[in-house]
């Protein structure tokens, strides 16, 4: 699943096993229609790839929350599907409405793929080349295949050490303090020096990326933390009473 622009393609890379995920195979399960969800889950991550699975509108200057309707549009979806799918993703963790409106599509970050069109114009010329002298389409594309999957790897870990810098604690403290989000620097610093700067099986690219992710996921942590302590009074009540 591939999207273009002018300087890059992107891709999802899902895995193999993906319908085999336990949310996404719930989300089928669910009635009356499931694979429709899974479907509108996919064109979601789609939509968003190029801001790493943020979704909003921006009508001039202004920045505009997506409603069920425009989803709906976006999607060229029916709208009901789209009002029930969006509380199915929203329920188990895949999406989350942020302070801001924004759809935040949870796991989309480590499932993104780029390249630049550069490197794949050079792919096709060798591609062409290949195929001009007089090699069998049957049997070249197999190997053009893999090298290309090589260049691809080399290339994004080109990109990636270059881009990439590792923070020091102090910035990192220095961005949380701007932000307010109460992250101990020193944890997160511990915690992704400890993973050799992986997210996932993927090499960091945006350290200020990570810090919001964890700021994201405290704020879900803590909103279930609310939600079970409630649920530990509501019960207690319960026992008072009967």
């Amino acid at each position: 699943m591939a999207k273009y622009n002018d300087t890059k393609f992107y891709w999802l890379q899902l895995k193999e096993d993906f319908f085999e995920d336990d949310a996404i195979n719930w989300l089928e399960e669910q009635q009356p229609n499931g694979r429709d969800y899974a479907y509108f889950y996919l064109k979601l991550c789609l939509k968003s790839l190029k801001t790493n699975g943020i979704l909003i509108r921006q009508v001039g200057n202004v920045l505009i929350p997506y409603d069920n309707k425009k989803l709906a549009e976006l999607t060229r979806m029916d709208f009901d599907t789209v009002t029930v799918a969006m509380e199915l993703l929203k329920q188990i963790g895949l999406v989350e409405i942020l302070e801001g409106g924004e759809i935040y599509i949870n796991q989309l970050e480590n499932l993104i793929g780029s390249q630049s069109v550069g490197a794949f114009k050079k792919q096709q010329q060798r591609m062409l080349k290949n195929e001009g002298g007089g090699q069998m389409s049957s049997i070249c594309p197999p190997k053009i295949e893999i090298e290309l999957e090589k260049e691809i790897d080399i290339e994004k870990e080109n990109n990636i050490k270059e881009k990439f810098s590792k923070p020091t604690i102090e910035e990192i403290e220095k961005y949380c303090k701007e932000r307010n989000n109460n992250i101990n620097a020193e944890e997160f610093y511990d915690f992704y020096e400890s993973k050799g700067w992986y997210v996932g099986k993927n090499k960091m690219k945006d350290w200020k990326s990570a810090v919001r992710n964890w700021e994201r996921n405290n704020k879900i942590h803590k909103k279930m933390s609310n939600i079970e302590n409630n649920e530990r009074i509501l019960d207690e009540l319960l026992e008072t009473i009967f």
